[in-house]
């Protein structure tokens, strides 16, 4: 079967998941093309969004959660007659004709716009193909009641009831998780991967990172672990594409032989690997991938929006815990760090959440159904 699996640029995380649905789409001998949703409104509109959305969401972390907040409490935001709305409209015909002339059995969209985009054209004249929405935070989004696909796959069975009273068709709703690349279903001995990254083996080690555009107080937080780390403890920076907190803290941390500063990370599943603690923001994809992978996690409610209720449900279940000011969040990692007992427990917690193979659950389900 040939799919379609449409994302959109606004971070890495969606992005991510697509990626990990071409790999195992591949491995079930199924054909795919990945597509940048906005990209059938225009290229300008694509990369409009796209640059907006990094600049909000690394230097104005408190309006991007404001207008997420502003969304939740009007739903009308993206109601049909909205500004939004007719924008993402305007697209719908390249859309349709990219279907139609691509032979495609099933779509998948890994972002709510395409989804949005797909359920107006199926509205409007259905074409005979399956179709299925992929939410990728613990929690359903403002203007899920705009979506309405053959399947909306969930993250946790627990969030049914919200997605029903945000708008999804109940028997509609499959919670099949949030898939991850292959890398991050496999891995490779702790000990190993920490001299991969020239960590000593002996030393506990904790990673942090803010996703994909490197945003929030990393600076901060960086600054208060690096006055209390014991000499037996390292500490990895990922500053990812934000390449102005990279010089920052390369300058000053540079002399210090347990701060390890790093740019961009390819294989980011191996440093996970060589990680004892995870010091991250709640974005679904970061989260699910840590949890697939065991990492005790501390989270840093950076952004707000969506990221809230990841850090929510993480907490909840005792896979994770916070802080509210950088200072508190160093404190709590540094404690969990050298707490190996309250780090079991949160590994069993993530293991009873059981969110490995999730690629592999929605490409069945879609493949076989179509």
């Amino acid at each position: 079967m040939k799919v379609l699996i449409l994302s959109c640029n606004t971070g890495g995380g969606h992005n991510a998941c697509a990626q990990a649905l071409v790999q195992k789409l591949e491995q079930m001998g199924h054909e795919s093309v990945t597509k940048d949703a906005l990209g059938y409104v225009s290229d300008r509109v694509s990369r409009i969004v796209s640059n907006w959305h990094v600049r909000f969401y690394r230097h104005f972390p408190k309006l991007y959660g404001k207008g997420y907040q502003y969304a939740e409490e009007h739903p009308a935001t993206f109601d049909e007659d909205s500004a939004a709305c007719r924008l993402l409209r305007s697209g719908c015909a390249r859309m349709r004709q990219e279907i139609e002339s691509g032979g495609y059995g099933a779509v998948i969209c890994t972002h709510l716009f395409p989804a949005m985009m797909l359920s107006y054209i199926q509205h409007a004249l259905p074409l005979a193909i399956r179709t299925c929405f992929l939410a990728t935070d613990y929690t359903a989004s403002p203007s899920c009641s705009c979506v309405s696909l053959d399947a909306c796959v969930i993250p946790d069975a627990s969030l049914t009831e919200e997605f029903v009273r945000a708008g999804i068709r109940q028997e509609t709703i499959v919670p099949l998780g949030i898939p991850v690349r292959a890398m991050f279903e496999g891995g490779s001995d702790p000990a190993q991967a920490k001299r991969a990254f020239q960590i000593n083996p002996a030393h506990r080690h904790l990673v942090i990172m803010s996703g994909s555009m490197g945003c929030g107080p990393i600076s901060e937080v960086v600054s208060c672990l690096a006055k209390k780390m014991p000499e037996s403890c390292e500490l990895s920076v990922v500053c990812s594409s934000n390449k102005k907190l990279y010089r920052k803290l390369r300058m000053r941390y540079g002399h210090k032989k347990n701060v390890h500063v790093l740019g961009f990370v390819k294989n980011i599943a191996k440093l996970l690997d060589s990680a004892d603690v995870f010091i991250t923001k709640p974005g679904g994809i970061s989260t699910t991938e840590a949890v697939v992978k065991g990492i005790p996690m501390v989270l840093i409610n950076a952004v707000g929006g969506c990221e809230t209720h990841n850090l929510e449900f993480f907490v909840s279940r005792g896979a994770a815990c916070t802080a509210d000011t950088p200072k508190e969040l160093a404190w709590q990692s540094l404690q969990l760090l050298q707490n190996e007992p309250r780090c079991a427990s949160m590994r069993r917690a993530m293991q009873e959440l059981d969110y490995a193979g999730a690629a592999a659950r929605i490409c069945k389900l879609v493949c076989e159904e179509a």
